[in-house]
């Protein structure tokens, strides 16, 4: 090799060794805050990490955690490498860190009651919590809640998922409720659903002065909570299962407030007992009312007072079971302008055409859900398809084609394919309809490209390869398919 090669060589290993000296030199020039600014790019799990990297290091990541305000637990730690199950001890890991800045927490089914003392002693800004634990968590360790809600005194909204260790034993959450801060706004509690059975708890709401949301699903709800609930004025959302709710019962007389009602998760036996009269008693009393959604039951619209009506003026959503005939149907779009959804049950019965072509004039609809057994006869499909030109959503759920002449049902009709002018279309259900077949699905796929979910299980079609390549053209597309 030549000298002056050799040369070259040389001063070019020791700028590229000065390169290397002044990229180190710069990174570790860097103060604390800059550093933890650089860290705070990163996702929590590598923050963590990065703390094994030196002790200069270690120290500018105690900064780096003033950003997360949110942290839902995933079932999975979120490493891009190393991707393990997420535990409660790493979890501990993080709130150890971040826990004085949050504001959002949601728990996951990884952690036990234990971690709610953690959680009050290190996460003490929290607005909002969501949690879900068995019930056996509630009975014998309502302590572990006790000790944490007492120092969540900035508390204003709380979820409480309860699962079944298939318990029967009543759940008393007064200890729990009654150490929730007085000025909390939101109550959420929710059992999951289990079969012919419903948990009875035990609890009181009177201390809440400023409630304002209120959810109880799936559990045995007696009159004395009732009473309570009836007294809260300053609710605005009410979503509950009301047990053995009559019609003389004064539930809604006083919730001047309400603008979202929800009874829908009323079990059958109590839905028997909404009368007409408490319907009434919420359109004369709820005049702010935007979303009312009504399980079955023996109440009957019709008997409303039309200058009753002027109070729903205000409504976006409407679920109700009935049989909407003309008259009904012009009552909805003359006082109901505002509405955009629009849910109807009226099992075993026939929609009635006339009544549908009136609803079309609901300018505003987006949302039209055809709830199970209900009958149409084509004609209704073209209604629909020619003159709910805005709906972004459509729902036919186990809905029967028949004949308008014979009244027999159509197991196979092309008039399905009329809902491909929808082009706005964005959630698209034929659950349990078997009326179609593959240039269904395939006009809808080529024409309402704004698609993004499409449920036909137990529909009893087999999907075939065209179908799917079909479905590939829409992007935003999530798929839902079963012939069970």
């Amino acid at each position: 090799m030549r000298p002056k090669k050799i040369c070259v060589e040389k001063d070019q290993q020791i700028s590229d060794d000065v390169d290397k000296n002044r990229k180190k030199v710069v990174i570790n020039s860097l103060d604390y805050e800059l550093l933890a600014k650089i860290i705070m790019l990163l996702p929590v799990p590598e923050r963590i990490e990065m703390e094994k990297v030196c002790t200069k290091w270690k120290e500018a990541c105690q900064l780096a955690w003033y950003d997360i305000k949110k942290y839902k637990c995933e079932p999975s730690i979120g490493r891009s490498y190393d991707n393990g199950l997420l535990t409660q001890s790493y979890l501990k890991e993080i709130l150890l860190r971040c826990g004085v800045y949050l504001k959002e927490l949601s728990l996951s089914n990884v952690c036990n009651s234990k971690i709610m003392p953690f959680i009050g002693d290190h996460c003490k800004n929290l607005t909002t919590l969501e949690c879900k634990f068995y019930d056996n968590s509630f009975i014998d360790r309502a302590y572990h809640f006790v000790q944490a809600f007492r120092q969540l005194d900035k508390l204003k909204c709380i979820k409480i998922r309860v699962d079944h260790n298939y318990s029967n034993e009543t759940i008393n959450l007064s200890q729990i409720i009654n150490s929730l801060p007085e000025e909390i706004n939101e109550i959420h509690l929710i059992s999951e659903p289990r079969l012919n059975q419903k948990q009875n708890i035990s609890m009181s709401v009177k201390k809440f002065k400023n409630l304002q949301k209120l959810t109880v699903h799936s559990f045995n709800l007696d009159n004395i909570i009732l009473q309570e609930i009836s007294d809260i004025t300053t609710l605005v959302y009410l979503s509950l299962q009301p047990c053995d709710i009559n019609h003389e019962f004064p539930l809604f007389n006083k919730l001047i407030n309400l603008e979202y009602i929800d009874l829908t998760m009323v079990a059958r036996k109590e839905a028997n007992k909404l009368s007409t009269k408490i319907l009434n008693t919420i359109c004369c009393t709820c005049k702010n009312l935007k979303h009312l959604d009504m399980p079955p039951g023996p109440y009957d619209l019709v008997k409303i007072p039309l200058e009753k009506w002027i109070n729903f003026q205000h409504l976006e959503y409407l679920g109700i079971s009935c049989d909407i005939m003309p008259d009904l149907a012009n009552t909805i779009v003359e006082y109901c302008k505002n509405l955009k959804h629009l849910k109807l049950h009226n099992p075993d019965d026939l929609m009635n055409e006339t009544a549908l072509k009136k609803l079309t004039e609901l300018e505003n609809l987006e949302s039209l859900i055809l709830l199970p057994c209900m009958s149409l006869i084509e004609e209704s499909i073209i209604t629909i398809s020619n003159n709910f030109k805005k709906l972004k959503r459509l729902e036919f759920i186990d809905c029967k084609i028949v004949s308008s002449v014979s009244g027999r049902q159509l197991f196979y009709t092309p008039v399905f394919n009329e809902l491909s002018k929808l082009q706005y279309l964005e959630h698209l259900n034929l659950s349990g309809t078997n009326n179609f077949k593959d240039s269904t699905i395939i006009s809808i796929a080529y024409n309402c490209k704004n698609l993004k979910s499409l449920k036909i299980y137990g529909a009893g079609n087999n999907i075939t390869e065209t179908v799917l390549i079909a479905l590939t053209s829409l992007e935003n597309l999530q798929f839902d398919y079963s012939l069970a």
